[in-house]
């Protein structure tokens, strides 16, 4: 029987397990773990088998513990591991506190058992009963050696003494447009994870799938409702995500993307932290991989100052120094002007001072994390995998892009650089396009310039888009994507420094009369397309998606290239003039729009058919 005093004791709270490979979301299994020929991963059942002698480390992306984010930002009373399985195992946990800089924290036979069992990592970081874990920096890595045939059926990290930890009530937003199968499927995961482990979490979880588009099935579920909503873009959509969170009394609310797949693990984490963080401002903002390559970071949260800087992006996680560079860096503090992309996004309702502005899409969570002081963290293994942005770049989203960047500069006072500072921006985004021979997207740029300068009603009034939208696709005449000729042996062009440098100052030979008849052609991957390098010193350039099939060509036309710039002089010259009046326009603007009563007059009321979150 047990004693009171363990009665009342809280329960231990899981902040991350040793997850394995999702084939369905992610079956890089070096973001794991790295294991010897000895050890097999039986992904049907969930579990590694060890013949005698076989190695596993657990210091992948998605399995090695931060103890700088978790100490830092977590009251943290106790740490301990948690495994599961059958058979002995000699167990390491590694310590790394600087790339390569490692020391063993824990070393252990360890037996195996069904029911578990719990090795404490307090004593080693120097814990104690009294004053909990202190801030420790490093990552804590696992070395499991069997001694014998064994199998690891589960493990994780676990919080042991856990006194400190807040209520917390999760309302999930996903913003759809014509998503069906992507939405569903995130949808029917997440109700399955919540029906079996929605107890384990310490939270209410509910999820809101905001259909922009009125076609998505989602499947009943008393954590589930499917709202109804104008097409409002992601903007919108998550403006009534946000709404409904207020009203459902959710402490927390969860921004995800509808193209975004991810491992229930993300959940797992996310909440553990949110219960035990420090700060009432704690916030999550989750990874992004490409789904088209999905050992590779697209985005670790992303810093904006005139232009966005994805951070870590390109990192190879199935490389163990990589990741840990990346990880150690996660524990410093965020740099100026740091925001979270709305894949992933959990941030405390009550410190919510804004909605979002109605961009429609591109910006509206940059402008969202600028409005807002969360303290907000990356974690390991909390990540997406999604179609990245190189993917979907058109004139349409270029527009939106530049839309977006002049905005954000005139309406955030710390974003202040001035009219000559903003002329800079817009110039910067116009050259980008005309150097890759892409002028389509250029003129797009040009008339999302003189979109600002129309005001903070052209934003109201265009909050669909349902005008412009057409309007701005209609542009891209040469940079639509059709079927092409199948892709052949072609190789990409690699240009010489030397050559680069050429062509930087003649704008890729824009300024060398006659150059569209000397200059090369080559060919461009569609991830690549949104780089300068592989068409310099060209004057023509292919661009193919995966297939090699489908793609479109851009030639060196100087022409429009005289014309583009003729009218981006002229714009520069009305922004000068109108900058101080369009700034303060802006501003007001901008305190009308990102709250909630603009939004309020956008929504439909929701349909009879979805069930309240109160249910």
């Amino acid at each position: 029987m047990p004693s009171s005093a363990a009665q009342d004791r809280p329960a231990p709270i899981l902040l991350q397990t040793l997850a394995l490979p999702d084939p369905a979301i992610c079956g890089e299994s070096d973001l794991y773990l790295h294991r010897d020929t000895r050890v097999m991963l039986d992904l049907d059942a969930g579990e590694l088998q060890f013949l005698e002698g076989g190695t596993a480390w657990f210091d992948g992306y998605m399995t090695l513990f931060n103890l700088g984010v978790w100490t830092r930002a977590c009251h943290l009373g106790g740490l301990a591991l948690r495994l599961e399985g059958e058979g002995e195992v000699a167990l390491q946990i590694w310590r790394e506190r600087a790339l390569g800089d490692m020391e063993i924290l824990v070393e252990r036979l360890v037996t195996l058992t069904p029911e578990g069992g719990e090795v404490d990592l307090g004593q080693a970081l120097g814990g104690t009963p009294e004053a909990g874990l202190p801030e420790v920096d490093g990552l804590l890595k696992l070395r499991l050696v069997a001694r014998e045939k064994a199998r690891l059926t589960g493990g994780g990290y676990i919080a042991t003494d856990t006194a400190p930890a807040r209520e917390v009530s999760l309302g999930v937003a996903i913003t759809t447009f014509r998503r069906e199968a992507e939405v569903a499927a995130t949808a029917a995961r997440m109700a399955a994870f919540l029906d079996r482990e929605g107890a384990a979490l310490g939270a209410k979880v509910h999820l809101h799938v905001i259909d922009n588009g009125g076609t998505a099935v989602i499947p009943d579920h008393p954590h589930v409702t499917r709202v109804e909503n104008p097409n409002l873009g992601g903007a919108g959509g998550f403006a009534r995500g946000l709404a409904l969170a207020q009203d459902g009394g959710f402490s927390h609310c969860l921004f995800m993307d509808d193209d975004a797949s991810f491992q229930m693990e993300n959940l797992t984490r996310t909440i553990a932290f949110l219960r035990l963080a420090r700060s009432d401002k704690a916030a999550v903002s989750g990874a992004m991989v490409s789904e088209a390559c999905k050992w590779r970071m697209w985005e670790n949260g992303s810093v904006f100052n005139q232009v966005c800087r994805p951070q870590f992006i390109g990192t190879d996680l199935r490389f163990p120094p990589a990741v840990t560079e990346m990880e150690l860096a996660a524990a410093r503090p965020k740099p100026e002007g740091f925001y979270a992309g709305w894949w992933f996004f959990a941030f405390p309702v009550a410190e919510v001072r804004a909605f979002p502005f109605p961009f429609f899409v591109r910006g509206d969570d940059i402008s969202f994390s600028l409005a807002h002081e969360f303290d907000t963290v990356t974690l390991s293994g909390v990540v997406s995998f999604q179609e990245d942005f190189s993917a979907k770049e058109s004139p349409l989203t270029l527009y939106l892009d530049l839309r977006n960047h002049l905005h954000q500069h005139l309406v955030h006072p710390d974003l202040e650089i001035g009219a000559m500072g903003t002329i800079k921006v817009a110039m910067r985004f116009i050259l980008r396009s005309v150097v890759r021979m892409h002028y389509d997207s250029a003129e797009a740029q040009l008339e999302a310039w003189e979109d600002v300068m129309r005001g903070p009603q052209f934003f109201a009034e265009n909050a669909d888009m349902s005008v412009r939208r057409p309007q701005i696709s209609a542009l891209a005449r040469g940079e639509a994507w059709r079927e092409m000729t199948p892709l052949g042996a072609e190789q990409p062009h690699h240009p010489s420094p030397r050559r680069t440098r050429i062509m930087k100052f003649t704008l890729n030979g824009h300024l060398i009369p006659f150059f569209a008849r000397f200059g090369g052609e080559t060919v461009v991957p569609a991830h690549d397309r949104g780089l300068i390098w592989p068409v310099w010193g060209q004057r023509a350039a292919r661009f193919y998606d995966g297939s090699g099939r489908r793609g479109y060509e851009v030639r060196h036309d100087k022409a429009r290239f005289i014309a583009i710039l003729r009218r981006a002089a002229r714009l520069a010259l009305r922004w000068r003039r109108a900058y101080l009046e369009l700034r303060d326009a802006h501003r007001a603007g901008y305190a009308e729009m990102a709250a909630r009563p603009f939004w309020e007059a956008c929504f439909a009321p929701a349909e009879s058919e979805t069930r309240a979150a109160a249910e």
